[in-house]
């Protein structure tokens, strides 16, 4: 039997073939929240979830929209995954790109990580991975793994507004004042602009392989039903899924309803710091974490050029992806901060604990810029960072 909500959905779309954007946004919201479940099920419209997965819902990683939840038990949980892969950014050769931690009845997961923060002499922490046991085989000697955090999805739509020429623009004016930071230009020819490396060029592609990787699901653009699984997998392979008849599980009139809530996400509005503004541009914060503009000149405060830069050996975790070397990161949008300090920590796996922190981890590309924050009166790094704390 199908579910009455999903009843209603299709009556909507087959009535109204071009949907208004608030009603295209609120069922994608719907879709969001979805708490996914195996196959074969009588919920047809709900089913293909895994066989291995890491959550059953989007939201189970960006609740209401925000950044993942660092659990402070040692353990890592839905919110924080492991991602794999060698310098080159190649795959390994049997868990790929990120590591299942959930399994269906009947499968067995990935493995079963813990999660122990190390603590450092200048005071720092920094995260340890415990794999425990791999439950189908060893990893390749040339792959490494690390975790990444989900980031908060607030404003993201007016990220996939700005125009490739304006980004390709940025990276010209920082080669002018000595800055490595670089387009993330993809196979296709397009620019990487999301994640956390700017593996994908839209949020199209980025919901599509975060329904893959993170719960198991297909759709066109990433049309294995076992998600993730690789040959060598062949319980998962051979395990159940929902894509029936040839069709992917989630077809792209309900992925593309879940993009719309996506780009429906309101920005934040900053609280206004402007004498710690004034230092943030001083010290230099902002030629990484810059205000780009869309098309029709609307200034998007995000504070991120969306490039890639050299942060040094302290971030380099060894795993190359898309465009980005293993010490080259995305320049990461600095808005909803306090709702990510909130949930648990700054930076690509929450190590930081707060803006001081962040700022110390900077090396490569940021490290003149952390001398100048360092070389600060403390009323002044007090300044800057409540306007970063206000972002």
């Amino acid at each position: 039997m199908v579910p009455r909500g999903i009843i209603v959905l299709l009556v909507c779309l087959l009535a109204s073939p071009t949907l208004e954007a608030p009603l295209d946004a609120e069922m994608g919201k719907a879709l969001f929240e979805r708490q996914w479940v195996a196959a074969p099920s009588s919920t047809y419209s709900d089913d293909g979830l895994g066989p291995i997965y890491d959550a059953r819902s989007c939201a189970a990683c960006h609740a209401g929209g925000g950044a993942g939840l660092l659990l402070p038990k040692p353990t890592v949980g839905e919110g924080i995954v492991i991602r794999l892969g060698g310098a080159r950014g190649e795959p390994d050769p049997i868990y790929g790109f990120q590591l299942q931690t959930k399994a269906l009845a009947g499968q067995l997961p990935e493995a079963s990580p813990g999660l122990v923060w190390a603590g450092s002499a200048d005071g720092l922490r920094v995260p340890i991975i415990e794999r425990g046991t791999l439950n189908y085989g060893p990893l390749a000697p040339s792959t490494f793994s690390g975790l990444r955090r989900a980031p908060s999805l607030f404003g993201i739509g007016l990220l996939e507004q700005i125009p490739e020429k304006e980004i390709l623009a940025q990276a010209q004016r920082e080669r002018r004042v000595g800055l490595s930071g670089r387009a993330a230009k993809l196979k296709n020819g397009g620019l990487g602009r999301f994640g956390w490396k700017a593996v994908q060029p839209d949020l199209v592609s980025q919901a599509g392989s975060a329904l893959s990787r993170d719960i198991g699901l297909s759709t066109s653009q990433f049309p294995d039903p076992w998600g993730e699984c690789s040959a060598a997998e062949k319980s998962c392979r051979a395990g159940p899924h929902g894509a029936k008849r040839g069709a992917v599980e989630v077809p792209d009139i309900l992925r593309n309803l879940i993009v719309a809530y996506l780009r429906a996400l309101a920005a934040p509005q900053p609280r206004d710091a402007p004498r710690g503004r004034a230092l943030f541009d001083e010290v230099g914060c902002n030629a990484c974490h810059a205000t780009l503009r869309t098309a029709d000149g609307k200034s998007v405060a995000a504070y991120t050029d969306l490039l890639l830069h050299q942060m040094g050996p302290d971030l380099d975790d060894g795993i190359g992806e898309g465009a980005a070397r293993s010490d080259e990161w995305r320049t990461a949008p600095l808005w909803e901060f306090a709702d990510k300090l909130a949930r648990g920590g700054l930076l690509h796996d929450g190590r930081a604990r707060n803006v001081a922190e962040a700022i110390k981890w900077h090396g490569g590309d940021a490290a003149a810029a952390r001398a100048r924050f360092n070389a600060l009166t403390p009323g002044d790094k007090a300044e800057l960072v409540k306007f970063v704390e206000g972002l």
